[in-house]
């Protein structure tokens, strides 16, 4: 079994320096480890420069497409036969591939995997599932990004990215490939590292977004709306738009908003689940 490894980056060839290092420092060496270029504007020869590894192959596409348009393009351009997924803002653990490798030994078609917030490993997210299930997926992500997946190339072939979706690439994925009956085992274990609250990154972009702009990130929500079933489906909505509500200066704007959207029940249930998780996280640390 030969992995490829697509690495997609943007605008952060410093970054793409660590997830690099850890992608060459894994006890199973990939096939191949394709970088593609969302057509950064920032020169990355640097970079580049230090890594004298002929697996390594650099792709910048001539306009930027989004994620979803730089994956596909990377599994287009794969040649093993599992292509393994890496954001660069994340770093994999030495034994990463090693954990898929195993997994896809015991009968897996895909894979997710747990992790631990980079700079903060003590705060570790793990899900205990043996497999992806559909009582995880309907309350949202439970598993993980993109930097924790991998899956067979000819299966993938089959189940492009999905390029009209502003968010949830990752849940919208694994919803597709669950709904498809393909084995997706889950690594119950932290094996890779997530960079948490970048500067640039989600959380960042969604404390600055107006309540008028969220029907851009409710693509996956409503695409996937019978598989939620209205409950979860409204439980969905909320999330998008209460999400980081305490760091947020126009909370009342987002509270009403989503009250009008899915109603005061599904809105209050969202917060006093987001609490009690909040609550249990400090005091487990």
């Amino acid at each position: 079994m030969e992995f490829s490894v697509v690495i997609t980056t943007y605008n952060r060839p410093d970054y793409l320096a660590q997830s690099l290092e850890s992608v060459l420092s894994q006890t199973v060496l990939a096939k191949e480890i394709i970088i593609i270029d969302d057509n950064s504007s920032t020169d990355y020869s640097a970079v580049l420069g230090r890594f004298n590894d002929p697996r390594i192959r650099y792709i910048k596409q001539p306009v930027s497409g989004g994620a979803n348009v730089a994956r596909n393009l990377g599994v287009k351009e794969s040649s093993g036969d599992v292509v393994a997924f890496l954001d660069d803002d994340d770093v994999w653990l030495p034994d990463y591939l090693k954990a898929h490798k195993a997994q896809y030994e015991d009968g897996a078609d895909a894979v997710v995997s747990g992790f631990k917030h980079l700079g903060n490993e003590k705060e570790v997210r793990v899900n205990n599932d043996k497999k992806v299930t559909k009582k995880s997926l309907v309350q949202g992500n439970k598993y993980c990004g993109m930097s924790g997946f991998s899956c067979k190339k000819y299966i993938l072939s089959d189940f492009m990215f999905d390029i009209k979706l502003n968010n949830g690439q990752d849940w919208d994925m694994f919803v597709r490939l669950y709904e498809n009956n393909v084995a997706i085992f889950n690594v119950s274990n932290p094996i890779f590292l997530y960079r948490f609250q970048n500067p640039d990154g989600i959380g960042a972009k969604l404390r600055s977004m107006k309540p008028s702009d969220i029907e851009k990130r409710l693509g996956s929500a409503r695409k996937h709306r019978a598989f939620l079933g209205e409950y979860w489906y409204k439980q969905r909505v909320a999330e998008q738009l209460l999400v980081s509500l305490r760091h947020k200066s126009n909370r009342m704007s987002w509270l009403y908003k989503s009250v009008k959207m899915v109603g005061i029940l599904a809105s209050f249930t969202y917060i006093a689940r987001s609490l009690f998780r909040h609550i249990k996280a400090r005091t487990l640390l």
